[in-house]
């Protein structure tokens, strides 16, 4: 989430880098068999033409982020009214998606009906919660809606300013329609809209400071200003509204259910795994990851054993080797109770000693160069192929920083541009601030899980390889993919010696038992199988999480609720697809070659996957 042109000059990083040409991109899209293969091809592309012109009129929030930049002037219109004609508009859709005949299709049109009728269906399903009602954090997406034109860095100065102005001018309307239409929410949703209010609020200034550049005449000044100060009071009207509603006893549960749930994972996530079989894996999965972590902690807890020797009649004693966090002894616990490892605690210990590594310039130019370093290493060494690649490094915008490190925003489909940008908090405050943020941001080992999850070869290279791929795989990819793409990545730094120290391993095991404790936590506790007291209790009590990075944890549980999930999915998905396929290449196998073919079928579903890039091997 997050983008800006005007703060280029603030710091941006900006290189070529390689150059990546991936031949037949999205296979047999431009082909058909016969002249029925044909038609019913146009038929897919006609509805998603309709579904375009579906979002520019109900759902302009969400068109801007995809590129349609005639819907930058709008915020939605949250009504009843508007929201019956948009379910109507989107079940018409789906009766058109029931008329296509998947088996007349092109393989590759195949795929991309499904990516279709997966985004059409989660957009009714989401429309069908009754979100006017029941949730307030979508009326504090149109703070992210304002924020995003700071994004798009396709804009001119003039049009990005009217693109403000008017969403900034309809920002009372929002207010008005949440205090109308927020009749149930979930008290726990109350408390994360009213934090998202809080941060827009304390950023808004930022928002006038760009309305007012280049605005000469007092009148001008001054209309601007009022709009302003007018928009930020609509804020502060949805805080106290947030902060009112949260206060609220006996309100509606948060969590999903099993069936809701279910449905989302479906729809959203394109997860059709049956939710007990699932759970297994997740729990296998952190069980795993758990065991890792331990035993990346393992040089440090030897060398601290080794601080702690003492010399007796000159000979150094052996060491004892225990964790850092010493357990009690047996008469010191509960009859019956059960020693629990909490790798977590020792982590944060030994996270606490690593500082970053001063860079010898701008922060940004020297992530830039990072990537470009290791983009010539992957290529070097067989794992990607040699390509070009515009990389654009820039920092954050307020109201984002205060929520995350950093934020990747791909391109902006067919109508933005052809690069993507990630955005980097840039640490602020007094020296001792700075410095604080700065080795918890950017250590070395941080850094290197950044580069090689979010530029190369993660999100952004995998963006970047996708320019020629259908519009429809462009603008409605598989989010699973995506985030299981991402985790691959990270693995395969380690894998490939780019994460090589025991700082690098210790970090990396870290960040999948985190992901790994996540997406146990989130399907138990939408399937209401934990209350939010036994979801923190599994994170901090039998897992040794700090309080307030459990709380965090949740809160993205609860505002993105599968997210958790999909990143383990996907990365599961990509690695049996990369077992089997090898297996079967024999001595023939090149990574290389293997990740061209992932890069050619897009972020299509997991359970197309595997189909897909057999068919482009044969090609």
């Amino acid at each position: 989430m997050v983008i800006n042109k005007n703060l280029l000059r603030i710091g941006t990083g900006i290189l070529s880098l390689g150059i990546l040409i991936l031949p037949n991109i999205g296979y047999s899209q431009g082909a058909f068999k016969d002249i029925d293969t044909l038609l019913e091809d146009n038929k897919v592309e006609e509805t998603a033409s309709r579904y375009s012109s579906v979002l520019l009129s109900f759902f302009p929030e969400r068109a801007d982020r995809l590129g349609f930049s005639s819907a930058d002037f709008l915020l939605n219109d949250r009504s009843e009214f508007r929201h019956t004609a948009a379910l109507s508009a989107l079940r018409s859709l789906q009766e058109n998606l029931k008329a296509i005949t998947p088996s007349k299709l092109s393989d590759g049109k195949q795929t991309d009906l499904i990516l279709l009728e997966s985004s059409i269906h989660d957009n009714i399903w989401t429309l069908a919660q009754n979100r006017l009602a029941e949730d307030p954090l979508y009326y504090t997406e149109a703070f992210d809606a304002i924020y995003d034109i700071l994004l798009k860095k396709n804009a001119s100065p003039i049009r990005l300013q009217k693109a403000l102005y008017s969403r900034i001018k309809a920002l009372p309307d929002v207010a008005k329609q949440a205090h109308k239409n927020l009749t149930q929410p979930a008290p726990y949703l109350c408390e994360l809209a009213m934090e998202r209010a809080y941060y827009a609020y304390l950023s808004f200034d930022e928002i006038t400071d760009l309305l007012l550049q280049g605005v000469e005449d007092d009148i001008s000044i001054s209309q601007t200003k009022q709009d302003a100060q007018q928009a930020k009071r609509a804020v502060k009207q949805m805080f106290d509204l947030f902060k009112k509603l949260a206060q609220e006893k006996n309100g509606p549960d948060f969590r999903l259910g099993t069936e809701r749930y279910q449905q989302l994972l479906k729809n959203r996530y394109q997860i059709e795994e049956n939710l007990s079989k699932l759970e297994k894996q997740l729990e296998k999965n952190f069980n795993s990851a758990k065991q890792n972590l331990s035993e990346a902690l393992n040089p440090f807890i030897w060398e601290t054993a080794e601080e702690e020797v003492t010399v007796v009649d000159g000979l150094n004693d052996l060491p004892t080797i225990e964790p850092l966090e010493k357990k009690k002894g047996k008469g010191n616990r509960k009859k019956n109770q059960k020693e629990i490892a909490r790798p977590a605690q020792d982590f944060y210990k030994i996270a606490s000693r690593i500082e970053s590594v001063p860079s010898s310039g701008n922060l940004l130019n020297s992530i830039s160069e990072d990537a470009e370093d290791l983009l010539s290493y992957f290529e070097q060494d067989g794992t990607l192929s040699t390509g070009s690649i515009h990389f654009s490094v820039k920092q954050l915008p307020s109201f984002y920083s205060y929520t995350t490190a950093h934020l990747f925003v791909p391109p902006y489909g067919d109508q933005g541009t052809a690069s993507a940008d990630l955005f980097l908090r840039l640490p602020s405050g007094n020296k001792l601030a700075r410095k604080e943020q700065l080795n918890r941001d950017f250590n070395m080992p941080v850094r290197k899980l950044l580069l090689s999850g979010e530029l190369v070869p993660g999100r952004y290279y995998q963006t970047a390889a996708a320019s020629g791929l259908s519009s429809i795989r462009r603008l409605y990819p598989s989010i699973t993919t995506a985030h299981g793409w991402s985790a691959y990545s990270q693995r395969l730094a380690k894998e490939r010696g780019y994460i090589n120290t025991k700082e690098d391993i210790l970090f990396l095991a870290w960040t999948e038992y985190r992901r790994a404790a996540a997406s146990l936590a989130d399907l138990r506790l939408h399937t209401k199988q934990y209350s939010y007291t036994n979801a923190i209790d599994f994170l901090v009590a039998e897992n040794g999480f700090k309080q307030e990075e459990a709380e965090r944890i949740l809160k993205g549980i609860a505002s993105q609720p599968g997210e958790a999930v999909s990143y383990i999915y996907g990365l599961q998905t990509i690695e049996k697809i990369r077992k089997k396929y090898a297996k079967k290449q024999g001595k023939k196998f090149s990574l290389a070659d293997f990740h061209n073919l992932l890069l050619q079928a897009g972020n299509i579903p997991p359970s197309e996957l595997e189909k897909e890039i057999y068919h482009l091997q044969k090609q």
